[in-house]
């Protein structure tokens, strides 16, 4: 979709609901969702989950989209920053990261036991809710950085879908493509669990 159609669609969705009202529509949180992953502060925005998206009133009188967190906590997100920010590279960096989802997924499965496994950063007790993956030695960006650097960003983006047929995932059409970041990431990362804490906070500082 272009920017004009993305953002006519939230303008669309937002009509569509009340003050105060929670997005109840699966396929319309599905491609807020998607697009919201797209803001530059996302991992900030997210926090340990998202729980629901709602429309809120600002102090002019419109509206907005405030994202509910599954802890209670809740913030504001503009779609028109994620539509801005929606740059080639950052759609690329986006299929990098669905191509290692299971990946991560199985990290947890293996690596974790909830209630009991702690953070090796806070010490605190891991939970489903509060366990973020974090990549360490080389961060996910600079791993990222680096597998960039032999490739052409415009040869890559030609390599990604197009959020066509509601499709609301960012991913390699090209296996091969997929398989090298994989590949390349398998190689050089060093994966733990810790805290959403550690994760988007301490670590970061």
């Amino acid at each position: 979709m272009t920017k004009k159609e993305l953002t006519e669609k939230c303008r669309a969705i937002a009509s569509a609901y009340d003050f105060n009202e929670v997005i109840n529509n699966q396929e319309h949180f599905e491609f807020l969702l998607n697009l919201f992953s797209c803001h530059t502060e996302w991992e900030l925005k997210k926090g340990c989950g998202i729980k629901s998206i709602a429309i809120k009133k600002d102090m002019y009188g419109k509206k907005y989209f405030f994202l509910n967190r599954i802890d209670g906590s809740g913030t504001d997100i503009s779609y028109v920053h994620c539509i801005s920010a929606r740059t080639p590279l950052m759609q690329i960096k986006m299929a990098c990261r669905y191509a290692i989802r299971s990946i991560i997924q199985k990290y947890k499965e293996e690596n974790v036991q909830y209630n009991v496994s702690t953070c090796p950063i806070t010490g605190e007790i891991l939970t489903r809710d509060n366990t973020h993956i974090d990549h360490y030695d080389l961060s996910f960006q600079q791993m990222f950085e680096l597998w960039m650097q032999d490739k052409c960003i415009d040869d890559l983006y030609r390599k990604i879908n197009r959020h066509e047929d509601k499709c609301l995932i960012t991913l390699f059409t090209c296996t091969d493509t997929n398989s090298d970041f994989v590949e390349f990431h398998n190689k050089h990362c060093k994966l733990r669990a810790v805290t959403k804490t550690a994760n988007l906070s301490i670590l970061r500082s």
